[in-house]
């Protein structure tokens, strides 16, 4: 099995974001191996306004060099059009700040984690919790037929883009 071993240099924080009906989550990465903060953010569906700010505080906060999303316009998405807008405005503050905002599709996350044997989202966290000791034991419980899906389920979605972009970059072993 490969390794999420990472180069060392140093070049500005990364910022992955993901966002649910409830609210989103947020990884900064120092560099492809090393999480220096994240959080959940909830609000709910009325509160759009709320997590704009709350994105903005940490943009501000942290000044990142770069903020990554998974893919949220496609059809294959299958994004609620509240989300569309939101992640649109998300983009649009991180770019008036001068941040880079790729955007990874989910075939291009699932093949950043096929050398680990994982595709599905529930595998990709698994390899996450397993090379990244600090979210452990914040792995989502196995998703029961009909069952809501765990908040902490957006940590994981966000660390998997963001591993996605280091891997891009070459800064993956």
């Amino acid at each position: 099995m490969s390794s999420l071993s990472a180069t060392s240099r140093y070049t500005g924080f990364v910022l992955a974001v993901h966002l649910n009906s409830r609210g989103f989550g947020w990884v900064l990465f120092e560099n492809a191996h090393t999480p220096v903060a994240w959080s959940l953010v909830r609000a709910g569906a009325a509160n759009d306004a709320r997590l704009l700010s709350r994105f903005k505080r940490v943009i501000d906060r942290y000044e990142p060099r770069v903020v990554v999303f998974e893919a949220f316009d496609q059809s294959v998405a299958h994004r609620s059009d509240r989300i569309q807008r939101l992640y649109r405005a998300m983009g649009e503050e991180a770019k008036k700040r001068g941040v880079e905002t790729p955007i990874f599709d989910r075939e291009v996350v699932q093949l950043a984690f096929a050398k680990f044997g994982a595709s599905t989202r529930p595998e990709i966290a698994a390899v996450i919790a397993k090379h990244i000791p600090a979210f452990a034991h914040r792995l989502p419980r196995e998703r029961k037929f009909g069952a809501g899906e765990d908040a902490r389920q957006c940590l994981f979605d966000a660390t998997a883009v963001a591993i996605t972009y280091f891997t891009y970059r070459g800064e993956l072993d």
